[in-house]
């Protein structure tokens, strides 16, 4: 804009949490004095590939977000964006706000209850040991017991569909 000053670039100060100051912190070298530029190291090969962030700015839940969600999840398979190792439940899925109408279905069709407001119910995903009916009834108990000492209750459980 005509008449705005100009900044010179060196004097706008550096945003604290780069990758590179990071490392300047931990390490107490400059870039300047050897730094890697990334986080990436060979010897450290265990270390996993990021994470694919697919949101909506404006907080509005839509289906287009989670087909995006998933598409991003497919096109990681080839870092371990499959679940692909059954006996440490290692791999990749997504996080999504609470369907507050759905839970409101199934709870009066289910349990017959009314929920509270939303942001004042929780909804869990448990996972329980298989094919041992009493470890999963003394889990459950276990669980109802401290939601309880917490002053809270359990409204029900449901198998959830795969």
């Amino acid at each position: 804009a005509v008449g705005a000053p100009s900044v010179a670039r060196s004097r706008v100060p550096a945003l604290f949490y780069t990758t590179e100051r990071v490392l300047e912190l931990r390490s107490g070298k400059s870039k300047a004095e050897g730094q890697p530029s990334t986080m990436y190291s060979p010897e450290r090969e265990t270390e996993n590939c990021g994470v694919g962030l697919v949101a909506s700015l404006k907080s509005v839940p839509s289906r287009k977000i989670v087909e995006d969600a998933d598409e991003m999840l497919v096109r990681m398979a080839h870092r371990g964006g499959c679940g692909c190792d059954p006996a440490s439940g290692d791999g990749a899925g997504m996080l999504f706000g609470m369907p507050d109408g759905f839970m409101r279905t199934k709870a009066k069709e289910l349990f017959g209850v009314e929920l509270p407001a939303a942001g004042e119910y929780a909804v869990a995903n448990v996972f329980f040991p298989h094919g041992n009916e009493q470890a999963m009834v003394d889990c459950k108990a276990i669980l109802e017991r401290n939601v309880k000492d917490r002053g809270l209750s359990v409204v029900g459980w449901r198998p959830v569909p795969v």
